[in-house]
């Protein structure tokens, strides 16, 4: 059939046919209407159903609220008339509001763009019409979150924020009071990062019919933080480097112990602490606290807290010498027993170092000395 139409031979053989039948039509009546010939009827009619009414007011001030949407036409005439009509209608069934303003108003339907000959009757001649002045109210927008079960397992979605939090809704009064809510929707199915997108503004009624009003501004910009899966972790300090000389530490506290670390959750599944938090001895040369910042472990997207406070307190460095410390001497092989023949090796003397707050706290039992003898002769002892 699109074949045919794209014929030319064929759009041309379809415009004479008409012309025929117009002239064919034009001609029968001119004989009737001459003396002498037989009367016939030459007149007829034609139904139009349904014909959308168009309305004509302020559209910047007010808003329809009540119109009939169709009439029904019927046209009586020449059919010859009807014909070339019909062939190309081009027509227009109004009502005028221009000079009404807020109200009900009964109004009769105009028309235009009928031939002339061809008398018009509108069923129903005249309807009521109600205008309401439009009013703007600002309205917040809510987000409704779709296939939140689509969310990769572990991460948690926090709560969306919206950007403008209010819209300018404008409509009738009677429509502004049907609004029960103003809400965007957005898919996070698959969602495992924070959510950066916009959403179009819908206006519905208590009844979640979708409203017809004007929305100002359409959309709006959408933000939805997502919590990764996480677990707590201790946190391994490393000392680096060794403090100048003289210098000896009383005491060192880090604060917190432990941190939370987000990631994957087969990455942090497989960490038992977290390492690289490194205290550089060099560089410390009084009591003084510290802020030394928590790398994130490979595949690990964030560490909470990311520092970490280290408190040092430092003394000058004193020596005190323990005597008489006992030694301990490990049994031989195979169960032989290993005495000191010398009474001289039974015991010995240490030197500590430290401040003198530590000093002074050292026991003698608080050290333990022990001997490792090859072949019946004391070749290593060691402190503890």
């Amino acid at each position: 059939m699109d074949k045919l139409f794209n014929n030319h031979w064929f759009i041309k053989f379809i415009s004479l046919m008409i012309a025929v039948m117009l002239y064919t039509m034009v001609n029968m009546e001119n004989v009737n209407n001459q003396p002498g010939a037989l009367p016939t009827v030459n007149e007829t009619t034609h139904m139009i159903e349904d014909v959308e009414i168009e309305a004509y007011y302020d559209d910047e001030q007010y808003a329809i609220v009540e119109i009939a949407e169709t009439v029904d036409i019927t046209l009586t005439g020449p059919q010859s008339s009807i014909t070339m009509f019909l062939v190309n209608p081009n027509y227009e069934v109004y009502v005028d509001l221009e000079d009404r303003g807020e109200g009900i108003h009964h109004v009769n339907i105009q028309h235009s763009g009928f031939p002339a000959e061809l008398a018009v009757s509108i069923v129903p001649q005249n309807i009521q019409v109600e205008l309401q002045e439009r009013e703007t109210v600002s309205l917040p927008v809510e987000v409704e979150l779709q296939n939140t079960e689509g969310v990769e397992d572990g991460y948690t979605l926090g709560a969306p924020q919206v950007s403008p939090s209010e819209v300018e809704v404008t409509a009738p009064r009677a429509v502004l009071n049907q609004i029960s809510s103003v809400r965007t929707f957005i898919d996070v199915a698959g969602t495992n990062e924070r959510v950066e997108t916009t959403g179009t503004v819908a206006v519905y009624d208590e009844f979640g019919n979708e409203l017809n009003v004007e929305v100002n501004p359409e959309t709006v910009d959408v933000e939805i933080p997502v919590t990764s899966p996480f677990v707590s972790v201790p946190v391994n300090l490393t000392r680096e480097g060794s403090l100048e000389e003289g210098l000896t530490i009383v005491d060192l506290e880090l604060e917190p112990t432990e941190v939370t670390i987000f990631g994957p959750q087969e990455v942090i599944d497989d960490i038992q602490v977290v390492e690289g938090v490194v205290l550089d001895l060099s560089a410390i040369t009084e009591s003084q606290t510290l802020e030394l910042e928590v790398e994130p472990p490979p595949g690990v997207e964030e560490v909470r807290p990311n520092t970490v406070t280290v408190t040092i307190e430092v003394a000058d460095e004193e020596e005190a010498t323990i005597e008489d410390v006992p030694i301990e001497i490990e049994e031989g092989e195979d169960g032989d027993t290993i005495e000191i023949t010398d009474p001289e090796e039974e015991t010995t003397d240490v030197d500590v170092y430290g401040s003198e707050s530590e000093l002074e706290a050292i026991e003698e039992e608080d050290i333990r000395i022990i001997g490792e003898v090859e072949e019946g002769k004391m070749v290593n002892k060691q402190s503890l």
